[in-house]
């Protein structure tokens, strides 16, 4: 005979039946199943005060008691919130049809005619307090993204305050400067668009962007602090602003270089050319090897202040005008710093509040990781800027719909919060049943953006629900087919397959660059959009770029 399967977590049965006989048989069943603990009550008068108290897995219900009805007692168990998780079988000697069909309507979730062959009564008793769990833990899931609402809702009225105190540093901005006017407008304007970006990573370039194109630097930097020490995100040389690897090292706050004393003291340095030769001589560095130039001409180093709190530090180096970087650059540049201070941390709330998402699902699926969904959203970034290149998008739209993409593709699996375990960490192939059960998540997930319908709402719902959507009609949970799957799905089905090819997992290697290219290429027009297979394929060495920009930890 082959051991009985037991459940890994603590259970508890409870027995309401008049014979102690009966539950002493139902312990010494239960026996084989070490995590199966049994109590027992012998009056209907104490049953359901017993039930409530114990809240178990599974009720085993005696149909004729002395001193009260079964049947009565099944119906008032459904009643109590606390055994809305209880799965209640009526274990009685009645045979009769009638008698069953009634337990059921009133709750019942099984009959066993007492007793059945040990092996049978056991699976049965186990099956349902499986369930039971299941059930449980799909609650608990529930009331946890219930609280996160609360959260958003807190968080979003956090964000209103911040936009109205960057509306009033705008109107700050306006005011009449002579010939300085069109800059501080230009500066204004750059205001607004911040605030219109949500995904931390945008915001960090196009601070680091736009700053360096109002004072025509040649290169630079952008520090956000990290605790005590500060971080390099964003990075700009040769015209372009990109987001800095992590594998940077951290800068230290304080005078051993000029970014860590700014951070410090709070205070702007500005650089001409013959102090600029005295830089890791007579004067600290910049910043560490890799950040900044070694040898600028000129540099502007700029707190980025929130309130009284050092935010980061923007620093800037070889500005095009004459003589470097002014007394007005300086002026004008404080203010947006202060711009940028806002727009970091609004965005900062923001991505917390999706990181806390996700790693509510990292802990059901442990592929469901913050480098995952960060890879995921920079591969579909990329090939989203090719597809709207070709169709020559006004830039300020492509912005708007990249910045609406990148948060859309980081919660793409969230719905994954609302699956049982039991199916989540499955190490064997799910069976029909269990695949059905898992395809739910991408109901589930856009289930989660159904309230308020802002632009966000509806790019994560239809993300959510159509990434599995395949182009030839064959996906789930629609079958939708072409372009009937919203394009940011389909973007990020591609993003999220190449990503998973190119990880490692417990049961795979990583695939390497010719097998990936392979399939992408074979499932162009059935798995794939065709036209974004072949931007990937095309693209390949900047997406293993962006794998490599955020690894797992």
């Amino acid at each position: 005979m082959s051991p009985a399967h037991t459940i890994s977590q603590p259970y508890t049965v409870l027995v309401v039946d008049d014979q102690p006989l009966i539950a002493e048989a139902v312990r010494r069943i239960l026996a084989e199943d070490p995590s199966a603990d049994v109590q027992s009550c012998t009056r209907a008068a104490e049953a359901l005060a017993r039930a409530v108290a114990l809240r178990p897995a599974v009720i085993l219900q005696d149909l004729a008691m002395p001193d009260g009805d079964g049947l009565e007692l099944v119906e008032r168990y459904a009643w109590q919130a606390e055994l809305a998780e209880t799965a209640v079988i009526v274990l009685s000697a009645t045979q009769d049809p009638v008698t069953k069909a009634e337990a059921f309507s009133r709750g019942a979730e099984d009959y066993i005619e007492k007793l059945p062959p040990r092996q049978e009564f056991l699976a049965r008793v186990q099956h349902h307090a499986a369930a039971a769990r299941a059930l449980r833990e799909r609650n608990a899931a529930t009331r946890a993204l219930e609280r996160k609402e609360a959260e958003l809702s807190a968080r979003n009225a956090m964000l209103d305050r911040a936009n109205a105190r960057l509306k009033e540093l705008n109107a700050e901005l306006v005011v009449d400067l002579g010939e300085q006017r069109q800059r501080v407008e230009a500066l204004s304007a750059v205001g607004a668009e911040l605030a219109n970006i949500q995904d931390l990573d945008l915001v960090l370039v196009t601070i680091l962007e736009e700053a360096a194109v109002f004072s025509d630097a040649a290169s630079g930097a952008l520090f956000v602090r990290e605790g005590p020490m500060l971080r390099c995100v964003a990075l700009r040389s040769n015209g372009r602003s990109r987001i800095a690897a992590r594998t940077l090292a951290p800068v230290t706050i304080g005078a051993e270089t000029a970014v860590g004393e700014v951070a410090a003291s709070g205070d702007t340095i500005a650089l001409d050319e013959a102090q600029c030769e005295l830089v890791g001589r007579a004067r600290p560095r910049l910043a560490p090897d890799g950040m900044l130039p070694a040898a600028p001409r000129s540099a502007l180093l700029l707190p980025v202040v929130r309130g009284e709190e050092a935010l980061g530090v923007l620093a800037l180096c070889d500005g095009g005008h004459e003589g470097g970087f002014g007394a007005e650059d300086a002026r004008l540049l404080r203010n947006f710093a202060g711009l940028a201070a806002v727009a970091i941390e609004r965005a900062q709330a923001a991505r917390n509040l999706i990181f806390r998402m996700i790693a509510m699902a990292e802990l059901r699926d442990p592929t469901e990781t913050a480098g995952h969904v960060q890879r995921v959203a920079g591969i579909s970034e990329l090939v989203y800027d090719a597809w709207s290149a070709r169709r020559s998008i006004a830039p300020v739209d492509r912005a708007r719909q990249r910045d609406l993409l990148r948060i859309a593709a980081m919660l793409h699996d969230v719905g994954k919060v609302g699956i049982p375990d039991a199916i989540l960490k499955k190490k064997g192939k799910l069976d029909d049943a269990e695949r059905a059960e898992m395809e739910r998540h991408a109901e589930i997930g856009a289930g989660l953006f159904s309230g308020v319908r802002s632009d966000l709402d509806m790019a994560a719902a239809d993300v959510a629900l159509c990434h599995h959507e395949k182009w030839d009609g064959s996906g789930y949970p629609r079958r939708l087919s072409g372009d009937a799957i919203p394009l940011f799905a389909r973007i990020v089905a591609v993003a999220d397959v190449f990503d998973a090819l190119a990880s490692r997992r417990a049961y795979k290697e990583p695939w390497p660059r010719e097998r990936i290219l392979q399939l992408f290429e074979s499932e162009a027009g059935r798995h794939f959009d065709p036209e974004l297979a072949a931007i990937l394929v095309e693209r390949m060495p900047e997406a293993e770029e962006i794998r490599d920009l955020h690894p797992e930890h």
